[in-house]
């Protein structure tokens, strides 16, 4: 079984806030909808398709199951993010340097108990073609299709190599902390750092561009030209999102169910942002 934080996803502060039964049905069933996306869903994984490996390697028998893309309409995602609990961005230095004792150490937690740490479960999930290492765990080379990019990347192993596909929180854990997190119990948070739901592999200049940021300050295919916008405070311009926005859409809906899933609050720039994308999908 998963290990999972001691609270439960769905928060009940948040449905006090919704007025009327036709939004209380909304929430209800998107809610129903997100539970299903996968978050804790590991007694699923025997049957679920994995990557087939090249070469001599196989995929380990208890490989992670893949998470299914949300099932979310803009609509209910929405609603979601409407009764999403406020939250402020309270940075006070505690956070720096002190990643591993908050969080965890990187990739050490086994989240769902297959054997295998999350880094390479990761890549497992999202590479194709990967030749892997059964006894290990390790993925040796694979193709990533970056999801932020749209590029083709040939992963290999390797000191100088490995570094081109990372694993990024959809939820920066430096934003989480700094919403809400710090008063997390320590279980909580290392059960979010190795959460499939909240992780996705990536190409690693995307990833170190997106860095800390929430979705006020990044969107994928957006780039304010700013050459620092951390430092500068640059938040995403809510009339000037590209005309087809169905890749931040897509990035949206997949950061809802995390937010729902570990009751996270937003702030207003964020919950700004979300609905501002969102108000423009199909």
């Amino acid at each position: 079984m998963s290990r999972r934080p001691s609270v439960r996803p769905r928060s009940t502060r948040s449905r006090s806030r919704i007025s009327g039964p036709r939004y209380l049905v909304t929430l209800i069933v998107a809610i129903a909808i997100v539970w299903g996306v996968g978050h804790f869903a590991t007694d699923q994984s025997a049957g679920s398709p994995t990557a087939e490996p090249s070469g001599q390697s196989s995929t380990p028998v208890n490989a992670p199951v893949p998470v299914p893309p949300s099932a979310l309409t803009p609509a209910q995602a929405l609603a979601l993010v409407t009764v999403l609990p406020d939250a402020v961005y309270t940075d006070d230095g505690s956070y720096a340097g002190n990643r591993e004792e908050l969080f965890g150490e990187a990739w050490a937690l086994d989240f769902d108990q297959n054997g295998c740490d999350t880094r390479n479960d990761i890549l497992t999930r999202d590479l194709t073609g990967t030749d892997i290492d059964p006894a290990t765990c390790r993925v040796y080379t694979g193709i990533l299709t970056d999801p932020y990019t749209g590029e083709t990347i040939d992963f290999v192993r390797g000191q100088n190599t490995s570094a081109e596909v990372q694993i990024d929180h959809l939820l920066p854990l430096k934003a989480v902390y700094a919403t809400g997190g710090a008063a997390w119990p320590a279980e909580k948070r290392e059960a979010l750092a190795n959460d499939p739901v909240n992780l996705l592999a990536v190409k690693g200049s995307e990833n170190s561009s997106k860095s800390d940021s929430l979705p006020s300050e990044w969107l994928p295919g957006y780039y304010p030209d700013v050459s620092d916008r951390h430092d500068l405070g640059q938040r995403v311009v809510w009339d000037d999102l590209p005309a087809d926005t169905s890749l931040q859409c897509w990035y949206v809906d997949k950061l809802v169910p995390v937010f729902v899933a570990y009751d996270l609050g937003v702030t207003p720039e964020d919950r700004a942002a979300m609905t501002a994308v969102l108000s423009t999908c199909d």
